[in-house]
């Protein structure tokens, strides 16, 4: 079996994409020996595979405790109490964007890249690598890969399930996209293959970087967590969204006011009613429900451990995607396939027509709606089949869902290794005995 070192976060411990769990879960189904090199995993956390855990403390995080705002809820809520002002403020936020701009070039992780990078020249001289796979965020991962690349000749594939300076949902101006771009064509040069997941994405990345080295992988549902066995549902009518928001990107506003009116039309009892979002708590988020007079059937649970929200969305009625506002054609959470497994009935709501709408078409497992007529129809046809049954039944087509599962991602991969020009073992003895 040939070895391949993973360099990237490990979701959902680590803020980042969730492809590096995946990856070392299914690889060796396909050949490939995996060895994740990420940070540190919190305490009694054990995972199949192993990981060589590296620390560094965030930029940002640095300059908090220095500051003396290392409190509850991050720096800026810290700033916007001690100022007395909205943590949304956008006098507020323009300012910690300016900032970040500067302080965290390329990412917030310098401390964790010196450090990571040590070790990942620790390992390749010590072991028999074959290649290296890095998944961004952060973006530093592919800079200690593009390394590896130039002193060991490890073949390399560079992952993006969010593009570098081409991320449309990072608020960075023009001179900071200029750096990244700058940085993000000469760290790419080496790479043997650049992944991301969608094929619009792939498109885009490929005009930067050549179409021919650029292929479209999907993120995939974990398949120990599929709903196979249908859980117990809960007796209301339960819609259930597991993420985070975004002010002007992502936002709760048209749900709550399709809910309301559909109660004020007699349409919905709002004794059965119950939202639930499981996510980070946002007092914009919660303002918008006050606003909608739906605080008693609309909560925000904050976030919770990953086991919990597979479980809630087993049980739910609906499984809720608030779409982006902005024409954003390759976007797809992961959250998505994840929706999939629990095989609950899917209602994705606003933006515009994207590859959201192809792949539950694909699959039967939900419907999309763009407008807010289409979305009240959606609504009350869901709410009809529960009074009538007491469950809305799931109706997507499992062969077609399988497609999407880490297995199928994990064998993507590996034909991508294979296909690549992994280097003799001479070539790495040859850097070893040079002393790279």
């Amino acid at each position: 079996m040939r070895k391949v070192l993973l360099v990237g976060a490990i979701w959902p411990y680590h803020r980042g994409g969730a492809r590096v769990p995946g990856l070392a879960k299914h690889l060796p189904e396909h050949g490939w020996e995996p060895v994740v090199l990420s940070k540190p995993l919190p305490s009694g956390v054990s995972l199949p595979y192993r990981v060589e855990q590296v620390g560094g403390e965030a930029i940002v995080g640095q300059l908090a405790r220095s500051l003396g705002l290392e409190r509850a809820g991050g720096p800026r809520r810290a700033l916007a109490r001690q100022l007395h002002l909205s943590s949304e403020n956008p006098v507020l936020t323009w300012g910690f964007t300016r900032a970040r701009e500067v302080l965290e070039y390329p990412d917030g992780v310098r401390a964790w890249r010196r450090a990571a990078r040590r070790r990942a020249l620790e390992l390749t001289r010590d072991e028999q690598f074959d290649a290296v796979i890095s998944s961004s965020p952060p973006v530093s991962a592919h800079l200690i890969a593009a390394e590896l690349n130039r002193q060991y000749g490890l073949t390399w594939v560079a992952d993006f399930p969010h593009l570098w300076s081409q991320d449309h949902g990072v608020p960075y101006g023009p001179v900071r996209r200029w750096f990244d771009r700058r940085l993000e064509v000469r760290t790419l040069r080496g790479a043997d293959a650049l992944t991301t997941v969608i094929g619009a994405l792939a498109d885009e990345f490929g005009m930067l970087h050549g179409r021919g080295r650029v292929a479209a992988i999907e993120h995939g549902f974990d398949p120990a967590t599929v709903n196979v066995e249908p859980d117990q549902v809960t007796r209301e009518f339960t819609i259930t969204y597991t993420g985070g928001w975004n002010p002007g990107f992502r936002e709760p506003r048209l749900i709550l006011r399709v809910l309301r009116g559909l109660i004020d039309a007699g349409v919905i009892d709002r004794p059965r009613l119950r939202v639930r979002f499981y996510g980070p708590r946002e007092q914009w988020v919660q303002t918008q429900i006050d606003d909608a007079g739906l605080s008693d059937v609309v909560s925000q649970y904050g976030s919770v451990p990953q086991f919990e929200v597979f479980a809630r969305q087993r049980e739910s009625q609906v499984l809720l995607i608030p779409k982006s506002e902005r024409a954003l054609e390759g976007m797809i959470s992961s959250k998505f396939y994840e929706y999939l497994a629990a095989r609950r009935p899917i209602l994705a709501i606003g933006g515009h027509r994207d590859v959201v709408n192809d792949k539950l078409e694909e699959t039967g497992a939900g419907v999309s709606c763009e407008s807010e007529d289409q979305a009240l129809e959606a609504m009350s046809s869901f709410y009809r089949e529960y009074r009538a049954t007491g469950t809305i039944a799931w109706r997507g087509n499992g062969t077609a869902v399988e497609k999407y599962s880490q297995r199928a991602m994990a064998r993507q991969f590996a034909e991508l290794l294979e296909g690549a020009a992994t280097p003799p073992r001479s070539k790495q003895a040859d850097a070893r005995d040079a002393g790279c």
